[in-house]
């Protein structure tokens, strides 16, 4: 599987300065994009995709929302379509406790809507909204999200991670 990079942010409704929504663009530096206060009841970023071939699945670096949605548009104009619908990252509980705001969540085809394969289709942004309904005394982001093509033909996707129960 191929990552499909992100070359700009877009637009952004809320950036902590020391945690710039430009932190998504490098995810292996380790950056954060963080509202810029606590009790924001909603997040939203608009990154450019470096490529438009089809998104098989994210990969989502949590730093505290309870939720996330992501979005598909164009740099042509129209309304962004869903993607990814609402998913939780935290739980009521943990949200009011802050038990657990680094989590990693993987998206793979499934989790996805699936999109008609036209020609005239060019989605090339990705808008990832986040909220946190449950605590409003910490400011809330992510940690990093990435987007994969599909594997190419002849090319074995990566092992599926295991986990111990």
């Amino acid at each position: 599987m191929a990552e499909i990079p992100f070359t700009r942010v877009v637009s952004v409704t809320s950036a902590d300065p020391r945690h710039p929504a430009e932190n998504l663009l490098r995810p292996e530096d380790g950056g954060k994009w963080r509202g810029a206060a606590a009790g924001e009841k909603q997040l939203s970023v608009v990154l450019e995709l470096g490529d438009s071939r089809p998104i098989h699945s994210l990969h989502i670096g949590n730093d505290g929302a309870a939720f996330v949605e992501v979005l598909l548009g164009s740099s042509a104009g129209g309304d962004f379509q869903v993607l990814l619908p609402s998913a939780a990252l935290m739980s009521p509980s943990e949200s009011r406790a802050g038990a657990g705001p680094g989590r990693v969540r993987l998206f793979g085809p499934q989790a996805l809507v699936k999109r008609p394969a036209t020609p005239t289709a060019r989605w090339d942004r990705l808008q990832v909204v986040l909220s946190q309904p449950y605590c409003q005394s910490r400011p809330y982001g992510l940690a990093f999200i990435r987007a994969f093509s599909a594997p190419q033909e002849g090319e074995e996707p990566p092992p599926a991670p295991v986990s111990d129960l």
